[in-house]
């Protein structure tokens, strides 16, 4: 890469960061780091009504949960570089339409929101399927006094536009099927395809890399960027990302969290999730899936973006926390998943040291942080033996029946609680009553935990106690059985 790269993500204030956004932002990232290049974060913050108060400071503050660090931005500026926020930089595009009137590529448009809506209706009457603006006011020469103007760039009549994209090769466009365009609105103020050729020239931005939507809108840019002897940038539009019913990823998908905040808060960590949504859309040359942000970087290239659409499923995702899970050591677990219990339904101790060893139990079981409350309540006298769990029990009633009393029995009378005692009640169990594997196991999980699954069953029952062992057992024998 003999270019220096400069590549830019351009969040606006009128959502919030997503799947979708943040893959984008990810491989801008990617891009820029494996190059030694900049990666910066600019705002495009003019579609003023819909702004949302507090989008753009939860943007900044998931990026950099996600570890996707930026280089510059108008927290980080480089003034050479100009304004990094779009409402900045009003004057700035309004000259440089002034200076494209004078040169012939705009034009003063007067027509009001009604003429064009009048005007569009006319050409869906005659079967215009596409319509496109007639360029009525191409040719007016003089100012019209008193009268409310856009500026219009006046495209260029039956030429080729060529996209050398880096996913999809060569895309051919013909200006013909694109109708004169407002880059300026009738306030003043810039729409999306001028400022953001202008704002990509002052940034000096090498490639832009950004989702397959914006297609149709890089014929208009390169008509600017011709327009105004600038040299464009190389375009890289990624593919879609999907749902499980193959319709674009959104908030309305089912079976997915959407906002990055949703991961954020429900205790993902953010290494899974980089490591996951890089992998939408772009793979590696091996099969390989748990990836550091440093390896990814390492291994990056743009060669290796999918042309077909990738599907974001919500398992897979809960996988590569679980993985990322098993790969933190005790103590950032432990630091982490204290900040996702609800200690008003648990009542413990967090210094407690017992306390701590019941929450490693689960550090290979939960899929993410939040998950552990699903799982306390068995060492607590909160858990009750409900309908789905005795129903579930069925199947092992008849033979279990005297080896749960069996396993009563030696329960109360072990001296030596420990886990290693426990194991051999377990095994003893199995050998007197010939059961081994879930015949064995489940039923005594079922009486001691009130549940049919569960981490380790000896460490499991350790924690939870011989007393509160013993008065589970008979509580499920008299729930099960009617009484001893």
């Amino acid at each position: 890469m003999t270019k220096k790269v400069r590549v830019r993500y351009a969040p606006s204030p009128t959502g919030f960061l997503h799947i979708g956004n943040t893959r984008t932002a990810l491989m801008n990232f990617l891009f820029a780091k494996h190059y030694d290049g900049s990666f910066i974060i600019r705002v495009e913050d003019t579609d003023f009504e819909r702004n949302i108060d507090g989008a753009l400071e939860s943007q900044f503050s998931n990026l950099d949960w996600l570890k996707i660090t930026h280089d510059e931005s108008y927290l980080k500026p480089n003034k050479i570089y100009g304004e990094y926020i779009q409402s900045k930089k009003i004057d700035r595009y309004y000259k440089l339409a002034n200076q494209l009137i004078e040169n012939g590529f705009a034009y003063k448009c007067y027509c009001s929101h009604e003429d064009l809506e009048i005007e569009k209706e006319r050409q869906i009457e005659n079967g215009v399927t596409a319509p496109l603006y007639s360029g009525k006011c191409r040719n007016i020469s003089k100012k019209i006094n008193d009268k409310e103007f856009s500026i219009r760039f006046k495209v260029p009549k039956n030429k080729e536009f060529i996209i050398n994209d880096i996913v999809r090769n060569k895309i051919v466009f013909n200006s013909s099927e694109i109708g004169d365009f407002v880059i300026v609105k009738s306030n003043k103020v810039a729409t999306y395809n001028f400022a953001v050729v202008v704002d990509d020239y002052d940034m000096k931005i090498s490639h832009v890399i950004r989702g397959e939507e914006h297609i149709s809108n890089t014929p208009k840019q390169l008509m600017i960027f011709e327009a105004l002897s600038w040299n464009n940038p190389i375009f890289c539009h990624l593919t879609l990302i999907v749902d499980d019913s193959k319709k674009k990823l959104s908030k309305r998908s089912p079976n997915a969290l959407f906002f990055i905040e949703e991961y954020k808060n429900k205790g993902y960590l953010p290494e899974a999730v980089f490591n996951y949504i890089a992998l939408l859309g772009w793979s590696p040359k091996n099969e390989q899936e748990i990836y550091s942000i440093e390896e990814l970087i390492n291994i990056f290239t743009e060669n290796n973006f999918s042309k077909s659409p990738s599907t974001f499923d919500m398992n897979k995702m809960k996988w590569f926390n679980s993985q990322w899970m098993k790969l933190i050591d005790e103590k950032k677990y432990l630091n982490e998943v204290k900040n996702f219990i609800d200690y008003e339904r648990f009542n413990f101790d967090k210094k407690n040291a017992l306390f701590n060893k019941i929450l490693l139990l689960f550090k290979n079981e939960i899929d993410y942080f939040s998950q552990i409350n699903n799982h306390l309540d068995i060492f607590t006298d909160n858990k009750k033996v409900d309908s789905e769990t005795i129903n579930f029990f069925e199947p092992f009633k008849t033979h279990s029946n005297e080896m749960i009393h069996t396993f009563l029995h030696e329960l109360e009378i072990i001296n030596d609680f420990s886990e290693d005692i426990i194991k051999s009640l377990i095994k003893n169990m199995g050998e007197k009553f010939s059961l081994k594997g879930k015949s064995l196991f489940m039923p005594i999980r079922m009486a001691v935990t009130k549940t049919w699954h569960g981490p380790e069953l000896a460490k499991t029952i350790l924690y939870i106690g011989k007393e509160a062992s013993i008065r589970n057992v008979c509580n499920f024998i008299k729930e099960v059985w009617g009484g001893k």
